[in-house]
């Protein structure tokens, strides 16, 4: 059974990246880490078989930690998934014995893409296009492109509401939330809520500052 550690601080997108995991690999020995302090107690107890890490980590100096996690791991997968998009810094981790890079704001299939071929001991980079990550208006950003009312169930999903609470806060029924809910995950390509969230936060949807209309 594959071994596989989720070190982010984040739970929203512990959760996305939890589920993909599942799709792609089945049933896997799962551990989860929040704090580098967290990490290394897993660590101590067990290696992994794969490593998921984001750089913006507490208590985590991203070049010199990846150094040492590679020396004293040397046979575990590590896959950078990270809002990081500076090119000299990611080249500096992939130096530093990371095994591929897959930004937050990249693509909704490119994190499954990048599990994939870094255990069949590939080095992918998934970086974000141009524009992502920064403002839900950008034109190749799949967010702008959903209607108002889905725009601010998104930004609920994000936050980690329910159907049921969904529809209360918005004054919907929950059939009608369902339904907006199925739409925005076509729209947006991806296969549940909580790749949705992660999706949603990676492109700046609790950030921007644009009002929902009613829709």
């Amino acid at each position: 059974m594959l071994n596989v550690i989720i070190a982010d601080d984040h739970p929203i997108f512990r959760a996305g990246i939890r589920t993909t995991v599942a799709d792609i690999f089945g049933e896997v020995a799962l551990r989860e880490a929040g704090d580098m302090v967290a990490l290394r107690k897993h660590l101590a107890d067990a290696s992994a078989d794969l490593l998921v890490l984001d750089v913006f980590f507490p208590g985590l100096e991203p070049e010199a930690d990846v150094k040492q996690l590679r020396r004293d791991h040397p046979l575990m997968a590590i896959l950078i998934v990270s809002m990081l998009t500076e090119k000299g810094a990611i080249e500096r981790l992939l130096r530093a014995g990371a095994n591929g890079f897959v930004g937050k704001s990249s693509e909704p299939d490119s994190l499954a893409k990048g599990l994939n071929e870094v255990m069949a001991g590939d080095r992918p980079v998934y970086l974000p296009r141009p524009g992502r990550g920064r403002r839900i208006a950008s034109a190749d950003n799949p967010v702008a492109a959903l209607p108002p009312r889905q725009i601010q169930i998104l930004r609920l999903i994000c936050l980690g509401l329910s159907n049921k609470e969904i529809a209360a806060e918005l004054n919907l029924s929950v059939s009608t939330v369902r339904h907006h809910v199925s739409a925005l995950l076509q729209k947006l390509k991806v296969a549940n809520r909580a790749s949705a969230a992660s999706y949603g936060v990676a492109q700046g949807v609790l950030a921007s500052t644009e009002h929902a209309e009613n829709g």
